[in-house]
């Protein structure tokens, strides 16, 4: 068997194989864990690996056996605080020292020592690549025979770690050819290309002449590099892009291979491994949402993935139950769940035993729902830790249903391997914190978008610039940006790495690493064989990047030559035609067509009369109307949505959630009695609804608001509650749902927050509001803009009166309403009565239909729209009317200022 061996070329690399052709036999091109596999293969030490997170639970324990031994030792003030990323951290030291050659005996010196203590105290942990390179050593030394008969290496001998060296050594004992590659003979003398592979070597810095062979396209974005580069190669005949070799150090093409997919070239198919990826979510979102105190948010986040682990309909009612009332076991939260048994049981009617199979898959469902059950400190019982885990399993075992899925098949191994790391733990509770670090680790590997593959063509990538180990015909490197590798650090004193070394453990100088980094910068270059291009943008994210180690080496000549090596990829904007590395870039300018403009005026089709009949209106969607009569048609009358994003309610919501709740359950029908009774009642209702309908206040970051909303919310209530005693109101309701029919053409409804009655005045109105300021509702009633409370008002009082009303503002707990109010405590003079508000409110309905049924719509906040304003309407758009507008890139109000 022959193998190149190169320490970059586990992953893609160029060529494939040795030799000419497209295939080999008995050949290959291996990396460090390549070479490892073979050897263990031929050895017969081959044995299951273990995942990294398993390796780091057993080092815990090992850690935990040590200090039992000797409690003081140095990691143990670090242990007691957070244990996994200890054992982390020290298992990454200690696999350092075995790759090196390390075994634990005595040095006196005191980290040392102690890591010795550790590795022969408790069990063994599984082994690492350090152990396995040790075991291959040890069998080597008996000179077996090997199938591996030569060995080329891509790095130069004397500069690959001292582990690898020493692995060559024996593998020449046994008979094995080790040599370097070699590069066959150079045929663009002359070039550009020549004189900056020659400068690399050593030469001397000879003045580039822009010949096409060596170039740097510059962008200001990737977006743009992606277009230029994409032109480029679209540019070449076909049979060029065998032989171009684009390296990739960023690991994600996606942008690029759009660009290139554009025109009709393979795409290279590079994606990042994330955590982040659909299904792998679960796992961690199941786990966060079991801590006290509840937190609605990784719950919501697992309902709306794009494959929940319940069925997609209940998962989006549950969601829905969630934005409506932020907790568990509240009256939506139920209702939401009633209805999915509903739907269920329509759906298996057929079966044998209905109820019985609802019921299965209801409890099912629910154990993903269950929040708020375990202390964070105190931590989650071992075996529901595992029961979670084992659950992601299944499901996503039962959802791949042997299809292959990739990210289902991460799913099921992440949370495999997160019981056998728990397992490997030993301990009977693990604190929220441990979970974390776990479920950190067994998804930091993540998975690749399955969405993004190479397509086939001649066009190759690879990940790093060392992956190249024969020559290329076209080199481009592609985001060729800083900061390039950084070279790995040991944690060793000098007296420790003097005491290691007489102790026979070599550790790798930061020198040498840093000299084979640069050389594999340089190796990218020397594989040019016609041409070799840089591409980079000046901005990443927004930031500014920048230049990459090699690019600062370059700089004597790139630097030097200035605009004949360097094109800015912007150019193509402003011609038909580029000369770019020997080839003509063509583009041709397109007409840019005006983009539609804002107007006043709108013309209506006549199939939306058929949708004006028997309007059913509430207090909001008339305030919408009164504002813009666009937007009235469009959110109210055509149900268009701009879609929103879903997300849990802001703190001042659910504050006012949470006080609308406690108020219904406090004003029960009947006469209110004041006493510390009611005070007590008011507070516990706060306690008992707080984690049912605004759990988020719960969260550390919002400890200011809950303890504000814990003195101001009872307060309110209370100061509400005396203010009716003592004016001898009682109450009639509370979340009162109310419709009225008022003519052939308009219906009512709406809910009002609470409805009291004096037993000679008559009935009154109280809306309650949550709010940081009273100015708003001042304005709305001096104005006679108080539409809600004139629309409570008529759908109060089933006998065709109008009753009173107010808002109550509990922040600033003030009752405020218009003067002579019934229930009003504070009296604000007012432009007319909630009766003639009313009235107007209908006549400018009324106008609006019209409007309407003439097939005209008008938007309000067009510069012009006071021209085309209805003649005495009586209540006008307010000065704002698109302040809080979703639909305004429709009307187009403000968007071509923006």
């Amino acid at each position: 068997m022959e193998l190149v061996f190169g320490l970059h070329c586990d992953g893609a690399v160029y060529p494939d194989f040795p030799g000419s052709g497209a295939g080999a036999i008995c050949a290959d091109v291996v990396g460090p864990s390549g070479l490892l596999a073979t050897l263990e293969l031929e050895l017969g030490l081959t044995a299951p690996a273990a995942a990294v997170a398993v390796r780091i639970a057993e080092y815990a324990t090992k850690l935990r056996a040590a200090l039992s031994v000797k409690p003081n030792c140095f990691f143990a003030a670090s242990f007691s605080r957070d244990p996994f990323a200890t054992a982390k951290s020290l298992l990454n030291y200690r696999d350092q020292l075995v790759t090196g050659g390390w075994r634990p005996i005595s040095t006196g010196l005191k980290r040392l020592d102690e890591i010795a203590l550790v590795e022969r105290s408790g069990e063994a942990v599984a082994k690492g690549s350090g152990d396995r390179l040790f075991d291959a050593l040890e069998a080597l030394k008996g000179k077996p025979q090997l199938s591996i008969t030569s060995i080329t290496t891509v790095e130069e001998r004397q500069s690959l770690p001292p582990v690898w060296g020493r692995l060559l050594d024996a593998l020449e004992a046994c008979g094995t050819k080790i040599e370097g590659r070699k590069l066959p003979s150079s045929d663009h003398h002359g070039t550009d290309l020549d004189r900056v592979q020659h400068f690399l070597e050593g030469g001397c810095a000879d003045v580039l002449v822009g010949d096409g062979t060596a170039i740097l396209i510059e962008a200001d974005t990737s977006l743009m590099a992606a277009e230029a580069l994409a032109d480029w190669l679209a540019a070449g005949p076909e049979e060029e892009l065998s032989g171009t070799v684009v390296i990739d150090t960023s690991g994600d093409t996606a942008l690029l291979d759009e660009a290139l997919a554009a025109r009709g070239l393979p795409k290279l198919g590079h994606s990042l491994s994330s955590p982040y990826r659909g299904a792998l979510q679960i796992l961690p979102l199941a786990f966060a949402a079991v801590w006290r105190p509840f937190n609605p948010k990784p719950l919501l986040d697992l309902l709306l993935l794009p494959r929940p682990p319940i069925g997609r309909s209940a998962a989006r009612r549950l969601a829905r139950a969630l934005i409506q009332e932020p907790g568990a076991g509240g009256p939506v939260w139920n209702a939401a769940w009633e209805k999915i048994r509903a739907d269920l049981l329509d759906r298996f009617s057929e079966k044998a035993a209905p109820e019985a199979e609802v019921e299965k898959r209801v409890s099912r469902w629910r154990d993903w729902t269950q929040g708020g059950l375990y202390d964070r400190q105190e931590g989650i019982p071992v075996e529901a830790a595992r029961s979670i885990a084992a659950r992601v399993a299944q499901w996503a075992a039962e959802t791949d249903a042997s299809e292959g899925d990739p990210i289902l098949r991460a799913a099921m191994g992440t949370a495999s391997t997160f019981i056998e790391a728990v397992d490997a733990l030993a301990e009977d509770f693990l604190p929220a914190l441990l979970i974390e670090r776990i479920l950190e680790q067994v998804m930091a590997n993540g998975a690749a978008n399955p969405e993004q593959f190479a397509t086939a063509g001649g066009l190759r990538a690879v990940t790093s610039p060392a992956a190249v180990w024969d020559r290329a015909e076209r080199i481009v490197w592609w985001d060729f940006k800083g900061p390039g590798d950084g070279v790995p650090m040991h944690p060793w004193t000098r007296s420790e790495t003097e005491a290691l070394q007489a102790a026979g453990c070599e550790l790798e100088p930061a020198s040498q690493a840093a000299n084979r980094i640069s050389s594999s910068y340089a190796n990218a270059v020397q594989m040019a064989g016609r041409q070799l291009m840089f591409v980079r943008s000046t901005l990443s994210a927004g930031q500014e990047t920048t230049s990459h180690p090699l690019a600062h080496q370059l700089q004597p000549l790139l630097g030097a030559a200035g605009r004949l090596v360097t094109w800015n990829a912007e150019e193509l904007l402003r011609g038909p035609s580029h000369a770019v590395g020997r080839r003509t870039l063509s583009r041709a300018e397109i007409s840019i067509l005006p983009i539609p403009q804002a107007r006043a005026k709108w013309e209506l089709p006549p199939t939306i009369l058929s949708k004006l009949q028997g309007r059913v209106e509430s207090a909001t969607t008339l305030e919408r109307l009164v504002d813009c009569q666009l937007r009235w048609l469009l959110s109210d009358v055509l149900r268009l949505s701009g879609g929103r994003f879903a997300e849990l309610p802001g703190p001042d919501q659910l504050i006012g959630n949470l006080a609308h709740e406690v108020a219904r359950r406090v004003f029960q029908p009947g006469p209110i009695v004041v006493s510390s009774a009611l005070e007590a009642e008011i507070s516990w209702h706060f306690d008992d609804l707080l984690s049912v309908v605004a759990a988020p206040l719960q969260q550390p970051e919002l400890a200011a608001e809950l303890v504000a909303a814990r003195a101001r919310v009872p307060e309110a209530i209370l100061h509400l509650a005396r203010w009716l005693a003592d004016k001898n109101f009682e109450v009639v309701g509370t979340e009162i749902d109310c419709a009225k029919s008022l003519s052939a053409e308009l219906a009512i409804r709406g809910r009002i927050d609470l409805l009291v009655r004096h037993h000679t005045r008559g009935l009154g109105v109280i809306d309650l509001k949550w709010s940081k300021s009273a100015r708003r509702r001042r304005t709305e009633l001096s104005e006679g803009r108080a539409l809600q409370l004139a629309a409570y008002g008529v759908m109060a009082d089933a006998e065709g009166g109008r009753a009173a009303g107010a808002y109550y503002l509990l922040n600033q707990r003030r009752l405020i309403g218009l003067e002579g109010a019934l229930v009003a405590d504070e009296e604000v003079t007012g432009r007319r009565t909630l009766e003639e508000t009313w009235d107007d409110l209908l006549s400018t309905w009324q106008t609006w239909l019209s409007f309407a049924g003439n097939g005209i719509a008008l938007t309000a906040g067009a510069a012009d729209a006071a021209e085309h304003l209805p003649p005495n309407l009586a209540v006008v758009p307010t000065d704002e009317p698109c302040r809080y507008c979703e639909l305004t890139r429709l009307c187009r109000i403000g968007v071509e200022e923006a």
